[in-house]
């Protein structure tokens, strides 16, 4: 299975005083293990570095080379960013620019603490702790 990870899920692996650091590793362990597919966007990275360093003090760069490692990047596009303008009524540009990314580079559900963000996007979304239990 082919999952984009939303920025906040990449935050939350980042960042050890998170709620939900735990559950965001145990997610990147599965793609380190081949089990899943794990898809991020260059966006999601640099937002990572900001709110790691701007507001955590920490250094997200151990995890960015394990992302390197272990993550296939998806593109952000022309045709991706058409499919986020052309959304209708949308308010949340940024998480449609980065479903219709993930989409693109073929990612059946994109794993989020926001849900709510991709009901507009075609991918399913999923809980970390909801992803988590399935596959197991």
């Amino acid at each position: 299975m082919r999952v984009l990870f939303d920025t906040n899920v990449i935050i939350d692996a980042a960042v050890p005083d998170r709620a939900h650091h735990r559950v965001a590793l145990q997610l990147l362990s599965r793609v380190d293990r081949g089990q899943i597919t794990g898809l991020v966007t260059a966006t999601s990275i640099a937002t990572c570095w900001y709110v790691a360093t701007a507001h955590y003090g920490v250094d997200p760069r151990p995890l960015f080379t394990a992302l390197e490692e272990t993550f296939t990047f998806a593109p952000m596009t022309r045709a991706a960013l058409r499919v986020a303008l052309e959304a209708p009524g949308s308010t949340d540009f940024e998480d449609l620019y980065l479903a219709a990314a993930g989409a693109e580079a073929g990612a059946a559900c994109v794993v989020t603490r926001n849900e709510a963000d991709f009901t507009q996007s075609r991918l399913t979304a999923y809980h970390p702790d909801e992803l988590v239990a399935m596959l197991l």
